[in-house]
């Protein structure tokens, strides 16, 4: 055992059987997961979107979050960044705008602004009022347009976080990149109904109160014999964590962690009956090499979150915690605060 980590599992031997709490160290601390934002809109603002990425735009789609808001509402930057963009008159469909390019690559847009406060070249930080919401350029009301921008070569590393959506993503836009879902990374209040359900429809996460368990995406792993899905075998040389949950009851039944590069082939172990004697699945349990917990394929559907390999240990804690998974907490102490969390 580390020095230091807190046995907080213990469900058989090996890998998979021992799982380990280590307290955060500062590497940990300063390596942040892929595209962790902030609000664009300050705590007491309520923040629904009312048309999401995939709604439908004539022949193509959004591509955006449309956020209504009252004229003069300040908006803040959703990560720090350097200023590429400030459109300060209100001309064209978008009236006056922001664009923000950050450190990982992405830029966010901020459109149909009653006034901007930054100017080209300048360093803004992640929460700094960028400027004030209106409703300039092609707008049917005041509201805030937001989008986020990728160049081609982290298309990969967006599929790997959330998927890839139904549609395929937005079409490259020089200088930006290529639109990607704001849905899976912009902290908000809520979604309306049609956004939820186009973002379902698309394969979209959503972040916060739009959808249940947080930015959290359940997808199935096909049948025994079959070959894993192409979103699933995407994630070799990945970190993160995963959540398997009974696709009938919904139920989560465990939660598990790769800090290794190794989460393709950590959570594929958990289908692979034919190697273990060892089960929880419907309350069975037998001794047995190669000992981990095992479920049959048809009956599961797993979500993946994607992190660094600093972070994944940590993120599984948290995750254990708040979803509280049938298979992890078996036969452990009820006192809470024997857990540093």
């Amino acid at each position: 055992m580390r020095d230091g980590a807190l046995p907080l599992l213990v469900i058989g031997g090996g890998a998979l059987g021992m799982l380990a709490l280590r307290p955060k160290r500062a590497e940990a601390r300063a390596t942040t997961r892929l595209f962790e934002l902030g609000r664009p809109t300050p705590a007491d603002v309520k923040t629904i979107v009312s048309s999401g990425w995939a709604r439908p735009r004539g022949d193509r789609l959004h591509r955006a979050l449309d956020i209504p808001l009252p004229v003069g509402t300040p908006i803040r930057a959703v990560d720090s960044g350097v200023v590429t963009r400030v459109q300060r008159e209100d001309v064209g469909d978008a009236g006056r705008w922001i664009g923000v390019r950050h450190a990982s690559g992405m830029t966010s847009r901020y459109m149909h602004l009653s006034r901007t406060l930054v100017d080209i070249d300048a360093q803004v930080g992640r929460g700094e009022v960028i400027g004030f919401s209106g409703n300039t350029g092609n707008s049917a009301g005041p509201h805030l347009h937001l989008d986020l921008r990728v160049p081609a070569d982290q298309l990969a590393a967006v599929a790997r976080a959330i998927g890839v959506p139904r549609t395929g993503w937005g079409p490259a836009m020089k200088p930006w990149g290529h639109s990607i879902p704001g849905e899976p990374w912009i902290p908000v209040d809520g979604y309306r109904s049609i956004v939820e359900r186009e973002a379902r429809a698309e394969g979209i996460p959503l972040h916060g109160a739009g959808l249940r368990n947080g930015a959290l995406t359940y997808r199935p792993v096909g049948e025994r014999g079959e070959p894993y899905p192409e979103w699933l075998r995407a994630l070799r040389g990945s970190s993160g964590v995963y959540v398997i949950r009974d696709r009938s009851s919904r139920e989560i039944v465990y939660v598990g962690e790769s800090s290794t590069g190794r989460l393709y082939e950590t959570l594929t172990r958990h289908f692979q009956e034919w190697r273990r004697w060892k089960g929880f699945w419907r309350g069975q349990y037998a001794e047995g090499h190669d000992p981990g917990l095992t479920y049959p394929r048809g009956a599961c559907e797993v979500a993946v979150r994607v992190t660094s390999a600093a972070d994944a240990i940590d993120e599984e804690a948290r995750l254990i915690r708040r979803l509280r998974p049938r298979d992890n907490v078996l036969g452990q102490p009820v006192e809470e605060e024997a857990v540093p969390f």
